[in-house]
């Protein structure tokens, strides 16, 4: 259901894609402009807060879930086709912790605009919110680690038992 749906969203069935010179063109353009996107929204959400204040707080959070949502859709649908970003390759690149750097200044920025605007105000809520997003993005790096990890564990176990198995051949 995932797949089909994600097909019709990408009109990935239209004629256009027959051609596989059209297909690995349009797949590159369609990459550079998911990545263009990926910038451009975390150095406008790391302003925003600055420039605009509650509102620009807002449109930057706005903004953040429809990154994490387009950024979650993108990774199942590769998953979904067999292929495992998180164990072919690796977290630490200077990309990765500059996009999450970005990521999580725009964040604090926002949820900090917002907590010192309605604190005022009377409004504990940002407290939890803040609370929430701490726990939440720890529990969610911990959650990617742990997932990395296994499927290293797994990949391990896998490789010794064909070793094992050529051993008892050979």
């Amino acid at each position: 259901m995932f797949i089909s749906t994600m097909r019709f969203v990408g009109d990935l069935d239209d004629e256009f894609y027959d051609d596989e010179r059209q297909r690995d063109v349009w797949n590159e353009a369609s990459a550079v402009g998911f990545q263009l996107f990926y910038w451009v929204s975390l150095i406008a959400c790391c302003i925003l807060p600055w420039v605009a204040g509650v509102t620009g707080s807002w449109i930057t959070l706005g903004i953040l879930i429809v990154f994490v949502t387009i950024s979650a859709v993108v990774v199942s649908y590769a998953r979904a086709r067999g292929l495992d970003l998180y164990t072919s390759q690796s977290l630490l690149t200077p990309r990765v912790v500059t996009a999450t750097g970005l990521y999580l200044i725009a964040a604090l920025s926002a949820i900090a605009t917002l907590f010192v605007k309605l604190a005022d105000a009377g409004s504990s809520i940002f407290i939890g919110m803040a609370i929430g997003t701490c726990v939440g993005g720890g529990c969610g790096v911990y959650g990617i680690l742990r997932k990395r990890r296994l499927n290293h564990e797994g990949d391990a176990r896998a490789e010794a038992a064909e070793l094992l198995e050529l051993e008892k051949e050979g």
